[in-house]
């Protein structure tokens, strides 16, 4: 991560002083970055050979969250190569090996992430346990949209799809700490979905309102870039809450049978505020791709409806036999 920083450092530097010295020290470093890489990957991916092993260490407050420098390694490499990695090799050469390290390391950065929240949910630690490695899972999601960027610079037209991923990576990182709560008792497990309401309405709430002051032509109301930007951040953060959540509540299960009651419509809810943000956002930006998304949010929004109709249905229907 300190190597690959660095490179994207001298290369900044290059272009502000005009130093082609600058600029070939920071190809160093990008050669001595991704030469570490390649030395390091295997340590880590020998670890996933003991899941029991890997899953005690990922649970220990003082070091587990230092597993997360593995993805973000791969997000620093992904931003140095986007960004030095044309000063070495053809652009598209370098923006395929960008693109690469930013789709692997943006993927275990997601697993990574919920695994080590529901470790830490479960676990028994105090605050003397608490320290700055813990600001790594959410840091490593911030990388994302910085690595975007020179993809963005390259394609404008897939600016659009590729903006709301970036944002919705910046909404993850920036609240990723509010997953660090003990779980509730199995019979309160729809509240651990209740954080997806307010992911998708906060964005929701506020792109109407800007749309309806432009419609409207009220002064000062001239852009809904805004409302955009947080419906973005909150569809991030209410995508990778419902892992995080559906990792709750398996592991509840692993020790019994959640009771039904009809407090389980709190799943419904919060799954169709999220939809309604999706839904919404693709409609500001007209893209094809996030009303795909928003169609196939609907699709899963309607299987929950009828999967708790159902049980509310078999809950009824003993009473009115009797």
């Amino acid at each position: 991560m300190g190597t690959g920083a660095t490179s994207v450092v001298l290369a900044i530097q290059a272009q502000v002083w005009s130093s082609d010295l600058l600029s070939a020290v920071s190809v160093v470093f990008l050669i001595l970055a991704s030469a570490l890489a390649l030395t390091l990957w295997p340590r880590y991916v020998s670890r996933l050979a003991d899941r029991s092993t890997l899953r005690d260490e990922m649970s220990a407050g003082d070091h587990g969250a230092l597993l997360a420098t593995f993805p973000a390694g791969l997000l620093v490499l992904s931003v140095d190569w986007g960004r030095v990695g044309p000063e070495l090799v053809p652009t598209t050469a370098a923006l395929i090996v960008a693109v690469a390290l930013l789709v692997v390391g943006g993927v275990i950065a997601v697993a990574l992430g919920v695994t080590w929240a529901n470790a830490i949910s479960r676990g028994s630690q105090d605050l003397s346990s608490v320290n700055g490695g813990w600001l790594i899972p959410p840091v490593m999601n911030l990388l994302i949209p910085v690595a975007l960027v020179p993809v963005i610079d390259h394609f404008p037209d897939q600016a659009p799809v590729l903006l709301v991923i970036g944002f919705a990576f910046f909404g993850v990182g920036t609240v990723l700490f509010l997953a660090m709560f003990p779980p509730p008792p199995p019979a309160m497990a729809p509240s651990l979905w209740m954080p997806l309401a307010p992911a998708g309405l906060v964005g929701l709430a506020l792109l109407r309102l800007l749309q309806s002051g432009q419609d409207a032509g009220v002064e000062g109301f001239t852009s809904d870039t805004a409302g955009i930007m947080v419906s973005a951040m909150g569809i991030g953060l209410g995508l990778w809450w419902a892992l995080f959540a559906a990792l709750e509540v398996r592991g509840m299960r692993r020790t019994g049978p959640i009771p039904f009651h009809p407090g389980w419509w709190g799943y419904v809810f919060p799954v169709a505020a999220l939809t309604l943000s999706v839904s919404a956002l693709g409609q500001a930006m007209q893209s094809t791709a996030i009303e795909v998304v928003a169609a196939v949010a609907t699709v899963g929004l309607l299987v929950v409806w009828a999967w708790v109709s159902w049980l509310t249905i078999r809950l009824v229907r003993p009473n009115r036999t009797r």
